[in-house]
């Protein structure tokens, strides 16, 4: 008798783990297609960039004067004394100028003098005789401020002074906008 109560417990217990497999919930209809992506089509990804790496565009059409300050709120003073801070001005949107830069070195017939700023990314217009120049809205198109972080988690002892000498041992001369977006593979 103790055998068969034996079986029988082992025949109930199969039963019940047969039962359990057999027995699934039905599959339900699917569920109305959810919206197109924009224009009617799904996105697509952009290319990856450099999280230690941010590039700021700016509209310089109306910068006009003898000085322009142009609010970037990315301009903390914790990035002015630690990080590096490159700026490139264009009047054409392809030939990037690297600011600061004397007078008639490049393509402006001005100089362009900077100063950072908690918050600020502050141009000085001047001339051939190092007085000020007057632009005119128009004359520039655009500004673009890259910003390199020189510290990074567990590496205390990269420095702005680093930064420049890695690119400059990686033969990237930082006046040239395209070398250092390449270099730290950066869209243009």
């Amino acid at each position: 008798m103790k055998n068969l109560v034996t079986n029988t417990k082992y025949i109930l217990l199969a039963f019940i783990v047969a039962f359990s497999f057999a027995c699934s919930a039905e599959d339900g209809a699917d569920g109305p297609a959810g919206p197109a992506g924009a224009n009617g089509t799904d996105g697509t990804n952009g290319a990856d960039g450099n999280a230690n790496v941010q590039v700021l565009t700016i509209d310089a059409t109306t910068f006009a004067g003898t000085s322009d300050d142009v609010v970037v709120p990315e301009l903390t003073q914790d990035i002015i004394d630690n990080d590096v801070v490159i700026g490139y001005l264009t009047d054409d949107g392809t030939n990037w100028v690297p600011v600061p830069c004397p007078y008639d070195t490049y393509q402006f017939d001005f100089s362009v003098h900077v100063t950072l700023t908690s918050g600020y990314f502050s141009l000085d217009y001047g001339n051939s005789s190092g007085t000020s120049e007057s632009i005119t809205a128009g004359d520039l198109q655009a500004l673009k401020i890259v910003i390199i972080e020189a510290t990074t988690a567990g590496r205390s002892s990269n420095t702005k002074q680093q930064v420049y000498s890695d690119l400059d041992q990686a033969g990237v001369n930082v006046n040239n906008y395209y070398e250092v977006c390449d270099f730290y593979g950066i869209a243009y």
